[in-house]
């Protein structure tokens, strides 16, 4: 990175308070490419945003350089019987979707405006909202045609389970898992 990234944590309050100044405006920058589409219109986002941040341990870390947000990753542990694996369309061996409400961390997001991406700001971002965790793993749904995405995943370690779709008009994403040290 050719400058200092900050990090904040948001608790799902302040998340609220700014989902139409910093959270909606990042999510657009970030996926101009797809927003076009109903299922990823900026509404939907804020929509699907509000009722992740209703979750038991819901956080959200933003990502700023000289004061702009540049990123942002959020999540919440899922809870027991989570409709989280609801979706998968790809079998899984049993006991995989069994949830405790501290074994599985849902990343529902991670996202860099364009002008920053490539220079370690998602790597940052992602070790920021994972460093600290309780949980086991990590799961989180990715976009089968996001190439690069599948490829940073991968050499951060992460490891395709399966497929899902998580909603009705939604596509398709292949669903990864992370193991995460116990150390945290």
């Amino acid at each position: 990175m050719t400058q200092d990234v900050g990090f904040t944590r948001h608790d799902p309050a302040e998340a609220e308070q700014n989902l139409e100044s910093v959270i909606v405006p990042v999510y657009v920058a970030s996926h101009e490419d797809v927003t076009d589409r109903p299922f990823y219109s900026a509404e939907r986002f804020a929509e699907r945003f509000v009722n992740y941040a209703k979750a038991p341990g819901f956080e959200i870390v933003v990502a700023s350089i000289g004061g702009e947000p540049v990123g942002q990753a959020f999540g919440y542990a899922l809870p027991v019987a989570a409709r989280w694996w609801d979706g998968l369309t790809t079998p899984v061996p049993d006991g995989f979707t069994t949830e405790t409400g501290s074994r599985t961390f849902a990343l529902n997001e991670l996202m860099v405006v364009p002008a920053w991406q490539g220079k370690g700001v998602a790597h940052a971002l992602h070790d920021a909202l994972l460093d600290g965790r309780r949980e086991k793993r990590a799961t989180l749904l990715v976009r089968e045609d996001n190439e690069s995405a599948q490829r940073a995943y991968a050499r951060w370690g992460w490891r395709k389970v399966g497929k899902s779709q998580p909603f009705p008009d939604s596509p398709h994403f292949d669903a990864m898992i992370l193991d995460l040290p116990l150390s945290r």
